[in-house]
Order: structure tokens, then C-alpha cells, then sequence
């Protein structure tokens, strides 16, 4: 039995983590998740007081306010002890980070810090180390490329026998010499072999504020249950990280679904074990796929009975599957607009959709009696007077029982194909 710490910093979206706990608990393995730190938002005029990742951007708000968003305080040297303590305790043989592109520099910065600590292989993976492994390898020992369910438990299964973990197919290594071993991709996992994720209290630790809690999830997780039905996305919006995905590992079997039967037990396994009130499905699309969908929704309105959210596009639902949606327990559903803009959608966005069925679609929201959310990306370098008038004329017409919580701008993740549209203006 191998014994891995998983670390994440900053919570916010944590399904990784809980997901590759799950894999090597099921594998015989032991694992620990730790949330280190939180990341704040603040106002313009106060963000100066704090550290801001990578990549991270300005929202404005309903009611007006400028803000900050991917702000943090310092880590601190109490902070690092705690750390530390909850890793000596564990006594990890291997330790995992899970990241993004925005906290390459402060993952880069924990890792430092634990190797004065800990001899034990460090391997990196996610969005971060996906897209740009070569920025990622010169701290880590190995870095996961795409999927992680297999290698996290091929890198456990080699150090608990203790073998060499130098060839593990879907990884970059960092030889004793510097040497860097780029192996070839695994292909994507079918969906109905992964493990149900791991959401049990007493593998947590969150640290923060110079305090530890332990067996207590990161206060943003609450009594709502996230999970992902699919992965993949039927569409390739520029600044998505599915388009890039589509790029670097191929469209065709990208967009997979887990069946009905495997998603209810796991659905039926938290209704059982956890203190939720709601289901968050996170697919980047959930309303694709009817005939999957016409299976699944009275089976989840008898098993499992609980209210649910989940996201829509502007061409993949009708009032009759909203209302199927509402039966079942929908209570609300977020669709992307993104801007009122056609040549902005088309030109620059990979989003050719017209803004009469944007505006359709939002009224069929409104009929089917759910509350509705809307996303909509309110600056970017392309947008001309035109274009900003164009969304102006189609706010005016959208549905005002539609909302939005607060406005972003465009923020040009490295290697998507948006950013180099941004980088060649």
C-alpha cells in the first residue's frame, strides 16, 4: 500500500482532487487530500494589499463594483509548518499537486519548500502541467499529461513494489541527470471504469489563515454535490480549454458519457453517505445527448429525488426538454451567451450562433419555469463600437428574468487558440 498526498492550492472547482483519491483507495492505497489556501476577490482599489495569480482577471459586478478575482494573502511561515505537520503525520510516499496555468509560480514555490521536508517522488498534473509541461517539469519529478485516474495509481502500484516509475506512459519525467523522458499519451479513459469519488470527511485537511480543519471540506463545496456526467464538449469555443484538448488529443471520442446505471449509483452513494441538499452537474453541456437524457431524468427524479443545476447552449435544448429538466428537479440552469455580438461569436469566440436563437433560447428558459443564469464575457481587444453596441441592442431584448451574477473580461489562457488570436493583434 502506497500512501499519496494529494495537494491543491486554492479551492475552488474540486472534483480532481476527490477523483484521484478515489482511484487509489480503490486501488488499496491510502491518500490524503489537502486544501492549501483560499483564494478572495476584492476591490480595485484594495487588491494591492494582496497577491493576484496568474491569469486572473477584473468582474464587475450587478451593482456596479470593480473588483479582483484570484486574490490570496501570503503564504505564511505558520502556514507551511501546518503543512508540513499534516504531511509528516501521513508520512506520504509520493506527493501530487493538482493546478492550473494561473498557479504555476506558487506550485512551483510550495514544491521547494516540501522538498527540504520530504524525499519522495513529486509529480504534477491538471490543466497546468497539460498544456505547458515544459514550464512545469523543471520542478516536479514528473508531470501527467491529460487524464490522471491511471497514472496516479500506475505511479502508486510502482513506488508501493518499490520499482522504477520512469516509463509511465501519459508522463513527462525529470531524469537524476535533467534529462527530460516525454512518453507517449495515454488514450482518454472510458468514463464507466473510473471510481466514485472520494468525498470522505477524514481524508481532508484544509489549511488557512495560519489554521488547520480537519474531516471539513472546503466551505465553498457546502451541502451541494458536484459531479460530471461527461467530459468532452460538442463544441470548440476559442477560450475554452476544450478546444485545446480537442487540438492536443484529437475530437473524435473526446465527448464521452458516463451510462445512466453509473451515475446514479454514485449519485445514490452520496444521497446515502453525505449531508447534501442539491447536485451541481459541472458538464460543460448537459443538455446534449437527449436519448441519454430521456433515460436518466425520471430514473434521477425516483432514485435520487434532490434539486440539481446544471449548463446549457444556446442550440441544444427546447422548451420541451427544459420542462423535462424542471420535472425531474431542475431548478435552475446557467447558458452561455458570452457576447450580442454575431461577429464577435463567429470571428473570434468559434461560436457561430445566431442572436436570435440566443434570445429564443432564453425565453424557452423563462416558459419552462426555471430560474436562469447567463454567462457573458463583457471585454475583450476585439470588440469594436459596433460590437458593444450590438450586445447593448441584445441585453435589451434578452429576457430580464434571465440574470447574471457579475461580468468578466476575456482572459487569454496560454496556448488556446483565442490567445494566439490575441497575441498576433
Amino acid at each position: 500500500m502506497a500512501r499519496v498526498a494529494l495537494i491543491k492550492l486554492f479551492t475552488g472547482l474540486n472534483l480532481a482532487p476527490a477523483q484521484l483519491s478515489g482511484e487509489l483507495l480503490r486501488a488499496g492505497h491510502k491518500s490524503k487530500i489537502i486544501y492549501f489556501k483560499n483564494y478572495e476577490d476584492h476591490l480595485v482599489g484594495e487588491a494591492g494589499n494582496y497577491e493576484v495569480a496568474d491569469f486572473s482577471g477584473r468582474l464587475y459586478s450587478i451593482d456596479g463594483r470593480e473588483l479582483i478575482w484570484n486574490c490570496y494573502k501570503p503564504f505564511s511561515d505558520t502556514e507551511y509548518e501546518l503543512l508540513i505537520n499534516e504531511l509528516r503525520d501521513f508520512a506520504p510516499d509520493v506527493i501530487g499537486f493538482s493546478l492550473y496555468s494561473g498557479i504555476i509560480k506558487e506550485s512551483a514555490q510550495v514544491t521547494r519548500k516540501l522538498r527540504e521536508h520530504f524525499d519522495v517522488p513529486i509529480i504534477w498534473g491538471g490543466a497546468g502541467p497539460t498544456l505547458e509541461p515544459e514550464l512545469c517539469i523543471p520542478h516536479a519529478d514528473l508531470v501527467c499529461i491529460n487524464e490522471g485516474e491511471e497514472v496516479i495509481v500506475d505511479l502508486a502500484n510502482r513506488v508501493d513494489a518499490g520499482l522504477p516509475w520512469d516509463d509511465i506512459e501519459g508522463t513527462w519525467v525529470k531524469a537524476a541527470d535533467g534529462t527530460i523522458i516525454k512518453h507517449k499519451n495515454r488514450p482518454n479513459i472510458p468514463l464507466n471504469n473510473i471510481a466514485i469519488p472520494d468525498w470522505k470527511r477524514g481524508n481532508y485537511v484544509h489549511i488557512n489563515a495560519d489554521q488547520v480543519k480537519r474531516g471539513r471540506f472546503p466551505q465553498n463545496l457546502g451541502r451541494e454535490y458536484p459531479i460530471m456526467t461527461q467530459r468532452g464538449c460538442p463544441f470548440s469555443c476559442s477560450f475554452c480549454i476544450e478546444s485545446r484538448y480537442q487540438e492536443m488529443f484529437g475530437k473524435k471520442d473526446s465527448l464521452r458519457r458516463r451510462s445512466v446505471d453509473v451515475v446514479l449509483e454514485e449519485l445514490r452513494w452520496a444521497k446515502q453517505f453525505l449531508d447534501i441538499e442539491t447536485i451541481l452537474f459541472y458538464d460543460d453541456v448537459f443538455t446534449v445527448n437527449p436519448q441519454w437524457l430521456r433515460e436518466f431524468l425520471p430514473r434521477y427524479k425516483e432514485e435520487i429525488g434532490l434539486p440539481f443545476w446544471c449548463y446549457t447552449y444556446p442550440t441544444t435544448h427546447n422548451v420541451e426538454l427544459l420542462k423535462s429538466l424542471k420535472a425531474a428537479g431542475c431548478i435552475s440552469i446557467t447558458m452561455g451567451v458570452q457576447s450580442g455580438s454575431e461577429r464577435i461569436l463567429r470571428d473570434y469566440y468559434n461560436r457561430p450562433t445566431k442572436m436570435t436563437r440566443v434570445i429564443e433560447a432564453g425565453r424557452e428558459i423563462v416558459e419552462a419555469g426555471l430560474t436562469g443564469f447567463f454567462d457573458l464575457i463583457t471585454s475583450n481587444e476585439f470588440d469594436r463600437e459596433e460590437d458593444l453596441r450590438a450586445t447593448f441592442e441584445f441585453l435589451l431584448e434578452f429576457p430580464k428574468e434571465l440574470k447574471c451574477v457579475a461580468f468578466g473580461e476575456m482572459i487569454s489562457f496560454p496556448t488556446y487558440s483565442y490567445s494566439l488570436m490575441s497575441e498576433q493583434n
